[in-house]
């Protein structure tokens, strides 16, 4: 789903200390339905994306780890946020504002920025249709469940 990582580097400066936020586990970063004012690229730890089904069902849909980043969908449809995603370890990222990534965008060609808008809708689409007709990976809820004791055996 977000296999490429994220050079931080050529998106912003990232050595101002106000872009880092840090998450515990059971902590949103995002929650569905909420206005998008950001995205963030992970640092370190682990979380989870899911949607909530019709019927209330939680829908699992990633587990995003270091160098993965969260939020862009909605950063780039200008949607609300369609999912939630929770930190499932301790988690550094670095959040980017969406008046930051606007500035970097208009420094893209246009047909650039089409082009992956274009991508974001079929993700959001296909997102939707998984929702709609609660299509569950369970494979993503056993790794979910698998990090989460762990983080826990560790810590405790």
């Amino acid at each position: 789903m977000r296999d490429t990582a994220v050079n931080r580097e050529q998106l912003l400066d990232t050595s101002n200390p106000s872009n880092i936020v840090t998450f515990q586990p059971g902590d949103y970063v995002i929650r569905e339905k909420t206005n998008c004012d950001a995205l963030y690229i992970i640092r370190d730890g682990q979380l989870e994306v899911f949607r909530t089904g019709t019927d209330g069902v939680k829908i699992p849909l990633a587990v995003i780890s270091s160098g993965q980043y969260v939020g862009e969908t909605a950063l780039l449809s200008g949607r609300p946020y369609e999912s939630n995603v929770v930190a499932l370890t301790p988690v550094t990222a670095l959040r980017l504002t969406k008046t930051a990534i606007d500035l970097q965008l208009l420094k893209v060609p246009s047909w650039l920025i089409a082009l992956t808008k274009g991508l974001a809708e079929r993700l959001s689409h296909a997102n939707e249709i998984m929702r709609k007709n609660n299509i569950v990976d369970e494979s993503l809820n056993t790794r979910t469940r698998a990090i989460g004791d762990k983080f826990k055996k560790a810590s405790g």
